[in-house]
């Protein structure tokens, strides 16, 4: 069994030249391939030599040959230096992924909510890749590990993941200005918003979810007609361009209705908020990166 002594003090440089020995035929090409003096590659090959208690070369006039010891050594020693490099490669991966927190998030918090967030997290040098998406994409990512973590907004906690509530944001109902609801003061009911075209995100959208759910509440879910669109940005400019009714956050559209392009319908005893989740696997987030920005995303104002 090797001694532990001379395990931990071998010196992997040493070996390293000796391997060039081997490959050159020489201690003084090794010795320039090694960038270091001739004496001190001779000092390096004895005290490896004197480590392992094999003659490694033999020294003559001519020069230095390798012996038949060193020969069957140097297989071992090739593996050595191998296993060395291979662990450096894989701490450098390592760090790597240390470095890379791949994040899923719906464009609306990505846009609204995120860059706060970072702004508050110390994360050196880690590169943040955000993937924007729907909220069932997301949870989708999360679940496959391609996202650490993930960003939805939806009444409903993913099943199977952990998640907390960041933030809640009010939905509002919109028209353009050439609806006939626009700057009306009355309230309208759910029966009659449902006559009406209805623009809505498409499935897997958490907006889409939040409507759905609170409509059914009253009725029996979305009816009559509606349009799906993309995102909230184009069900925004769906309603400004008079193409039905939208439900989009508040902070979306409040120049909007402040400039009259939008105007805001107050619907009788229609409720309709939106949870902003972060979402991960496991007990907590696996990188410290990952923890650092949830950390700082529960410490943030909402």
């Amino acid at each position: 069994m090797a001694s532990i002594v001379i395990v931990d003090g071998l010196d992997l440089a040493s070996v390293r030249v000796f391997l060039s020995v081997v490959e050159l035929g020489s201690v003084s090409k090794a010795a320039r391939r090694s960038g270091m003096a001739q004496p001190s590659a001779t000092a390096r090959l004895q005290k490896l030599e004197r480590q392992l208690g094999v003659a490694l070369l033999d020294r003559g006039p001519s020069g230095s040959t390798v012996t038949p010891a060193g020969v069957r050594v140097a297989a071992a020693c090739a593996a050595l230096l191998e296993a060395a490099e291979s662990l450096v490669d894989r701490a450098d991966s390592l760090r790597d992924e240390q470095r890379h927190l791949p994040l899923a998030g719906t464009r609306h918090a990505i846009e609204h909510f995120l860059p706060r967030w970072v702004a508050a997290t110390s994360l050196d040098e880690v590169r943040l890749h955000v993937t924007d998406t729907d909220t069932l994409q997301v949870t989708q990512a999360v679940r496959s590990g391609d996202a650490e973590l993930g960003l939805a907004d939806g009444p409903y906690a993913p099943i199977g993941l952990r998640s907390e509530i960041l933030a809640t944001e009010q939905l509002v109902v919109v028209v353009g200005s050439s609806h006939r609801w626009a700057d009306q003061s009355r309230s309208v009911t759910v029966h009659e918003l449902n006559a009406e075209t209805l623009v809505l995100p498409r499935r897997g959208s958490g907006t889409r979810d939040v409507v759905e759910a609170a409509l059914a509440g009253h009725e029996s879910g979305v009816v009559g007609e509606h349009v799906e669109v993309d995102s909230l940005a184009c069900a925004r400019i769906a309603a400004i361009n008079g193409e039905g009714v939208a439900f989009v956050p508040r902070c979306r559209v409040r120049q909007d209705l402040e400039r009259g392009l939008l105007s805001e319908v107050s619907v009788r005893g229609l409720t309709l908020t939106q949870p902003v989740r972060v979402v991960w696997r496991g007990t907590r987030p696996s990188s410290v990166a990952a923890r650092r920005l949830l950390d700082a995303m529960r410490s943030a104002p909402a």
